[in-house]
């Protein structure tokens, strides 16, 4: 007789940096009510992965759902995967963080469930080929893969719904396919299309076997009603009645009994790849178009042969990608360098890993590195692991050099006890600015940068081509106006923020750091000299006319600080003229004449920064705004506030002058 056989299930987690609220609709739409039907649905074993987080918020809001969650493990109902415990892309973060954020969740796990998880998620499905030693390591006898990681491996047809082996270093684990077609099937249509499925891919081959794995947040009740289920609130009830309907030809299983009765033997080794729609994502929008062309001359638009991008792309699409890698990555070696007190290595680690959060880090179908409030939570992690790194009374503050985003040239760390300040070697300008006592980088802004789901009216915002950092040292011609500087539209006569500064001065423990730049566009050199204070940033500037001629421009450096939101509960603006007052203005573009410093009350943390630049006509200040996709449509998400101090230039040939500009926290 045919048969089908079925694992199903959820994977549900959530990121770091999600407020509680939000939490509480996903849980109250989605999760509650796939677990009471489930529960209700007692014949039906499933397989399902919560993160470390989420059951963390599930203990402290809802411990009567993890209550129900353990009677249906012990009765053997439910199959419970491990992971990261903070759902980190395993392949992204160093191989110690990866055992260890696996068996902190498998420990958590054992503990609230009484049972050790002999399973994997791979988060987001990105799969890179050492992985299978580390998930042995970890005591992890089988992971979960979409099927397109099968098809590029050379798999085809049943094959597709046949579990295989992975190795790696001589160790090994068993790889379960996620059918494609089948969660789509589930996605779009009716409990009775899954069935229709399984129907016409029943098999006499016990060894076939389906996985419908989705993500919990795809069952909200609300949006997955059905004519046969209206009355009892929820699409998955009719598939679980029907699956015990059709029990004679359907055997759901849980995956340690699909292995304890037929153990693969085929062996498969997969590319480096993730899903064909986060491939497709870590794609320039030029790229994705050449994609589309040469996936439309395939008429399987999964052929092995055209994978799309590659996971780690996001890291040279977004560069404020690369600086949070960056930034992780740099915190773990300072974390691991903790010796002789296990306490405080563990409240760094912890913090390390919540960091390392995968969300933040590229831009998924939820928008990800958009979403300020993620980025924010990742840095405020990170930072927090690096002040417990620090032992007091034998941290001393000092500038040190290394390639801190791995881009081949050594950048320049101030480490404070109030501020770090993070110094770029190309442009000369300061890319990172950690306050300490709050954990609050400054400087995590993004950049507006074209998406191909972008509409014509999100292309005359304009696009960026550079990272949006401060004391990124800009001239320009004196006829361009505040409006063509926020589009983007106009020349940056210099060059000087893609130009190379030499230094010309560094102590390590001195405090204070000199750089030099000479453009090869205008007759300009320009000596740039850092002093890092408790809470301030101050840079000394030199320009000096090297022609032999007169060069008049305006001498515009540009300045960009990342606050929560610029609504009125969260910023506010003061300008501060030549009478000392204090007005207010507004986050809005506009040119502010007469200004002295522009003061930005930080109401979320409590703080007001401080832009004051010696000499300057005026100020422009405008907000940065980005336009990203999301399930709902299009979003606008404020990014930071740009301040432009402007100062008009007319250099006699080996004229010479000065100006000091201090970004400062208080």
């Amino acid at each position: 007789m045919r048969r089908a056989r079925l694992i199903l299930g959820t994977t549900n987690s959530i990121p770091v940096g999600t407020t509680d609220d939000d939490i509480e609709t996903i849980y109250q739409q989605s999760y509650k009510p796939y677990l009471r039907a489930l529960y209700r649905a007692d014949t039906i074993p499933a397989t399902l992965h919560l993160s470390g987080y989420l059951l963390n918020w599930l203990e402290k809001h809802h411990s009567e759902y993890t209550d129900v969650l353990s009677e249906m493990v012990s009765r053997k109902q439910v199959e419970l995967l491990g992971g990261g415990f903070y759902d980190p892309v395993l392949a992204l973060i160093p191989r110690p963080d990866r055992i260890g954020q696996i068996e902190s969740l498998t420990t958590y796990l054992r503990k609230r469930f009484s049972r050790r998880p002999r399973g994997i998620w791979i988060t987001e499905q990105v799969w890179e080929p050492s992985l299978p030693g580390t998930l042995r390591s970890c005591g992890m006898d089988y992971a979960f893969l979409d099927d397109y990681h099968f098809i590029t491996g050379g798999f085809t047809g049943e094959e597709l719904r046949r579990p295989c082996i992975a190795e790696d270093q001589g160790k090994t684990i068993v790889v379960f396919p996620i059918c494609h077609d089948l969660i789509q099937v589930a996605r779009e249509g009716q409990p009775k299309d899954v069935i229709a499925f399984l129907k016409d891919h029943a098999t006499e081959d016990p060894t076939v076997v389906s996985v419908l794995i989705d993500e919990g947040e795809r069952h909200a009740a609300p949006a997955r009603r059905s004519k046969r289920a209206a009355g009892r609130n929820a699409w998955q009830e009719e598939l679980l009645d029907l699956l015990a309907e059709n029990r004679e030809w359907v055997d759901v299983v849980l995956p340690s009994r699909q292995l304890k009765e037929f153990q693969p033997r085929t062996r498969g080794y997969f590319q480096s790849a993730a899903y064909a729609e986060m491939m497709y994502r870590s794609l320039t929008p030029e790229r994705q178009e050449a994609y589309e062309g040469l996936r439309r001359r395939f008429t399987d638009d999964r052929d092995s042969n055209i994978l799309g991008g590659h996971f780690r792309q996001f890291l040279t699409r977004y560069g404020e990608s690369n600086l949070m890698y960056a930034k992780m990555q740099y915190t773990h070696v300072l974390v691991n360098q903790i010796r002789g007190d296990k306490y405080r290595k563990q409240a760094a680690r912890e913090e390390l890993w919540r960091g390392q959060s995968h969300s933040a880090y590229w831009h998924g179908r939820h928008g990800g590195i958009y979403h300020n409030r993620l980025r924010k939570q990742v840095y405020q992690s990170l930072i927090e692991a690096e002040k417990i790194t620090r032992e007091r009374g034998i941290f001393i503050p000092s500038v040190v050099t290394v390639d801190f985003d791995m881009d081949g040239l050594p950048e320049y760390l101030y480490q404070g006890h109030g501020i770090n300040a993070y110094i770029h070697q190309e442009g000369g300008q300061l890319f990172e600015l950690d306050y300490l006592p709050v954990g609050w980088n400054y400087l995590d802004t993004l950049s507006r940068r074209q998406e191909s789901y972008h509409t014509a009216s999100a292309g005359k915002r304009g696009y960026d081509s550079e990272m949006r950092k401060s004391f990124m040292d800009r001239f320009l011609d004196p006829s361009v106006t505040i409006e063509q500087f926020d589009r983007s539209d106009y020349v940056d006569l210099g060059g000087f923020t893609r130009t190379p500064y030499q230094r010309t001065e560094y102590k390590r423990e001195g405090k204070r750091l000199g750089l030099r730049a000479t453009s090869t566009a205008i007759p300009i050199t320009i000596d740039k000299r850092y002093t890092f204070k408790r809470s301030a940033v101050q840079v000394d500037y030199t320009l000096t006319n090297s022609g032999d001629s007169e060069f008049t421009s305006v001498f515009a450096p540009e300045f960009n600080v990342a606050f929560f939101s610029q609504k009125a509960d969260s910023l506010r603006l003061f300008l501060t003229n030549a009478k000392r007052a204090n007005v207010e203005i507004s986050p809005s573009r506009a040119v502010h004449p007469g200004a002295k410093e522009i003061r930005m009350e930080d109401l979320v943390n409590g703080l007001t920064v401080i832009l004051n630049a010696t000499g300057a006509d005026n100020f422009w200040c405008l907000p940065v705004e980005t336009v990203s996709g999301c399930p709902s449509g299009m979003e606008t998400i404020y990014q930071g506030t740009c301040i432009v101090p402007r100062r008009q230039l007319a250099l006699a040939p080996g004229e010479t002058i000065s100006t000091t500009i201090t970004l400062a926290i208080e």
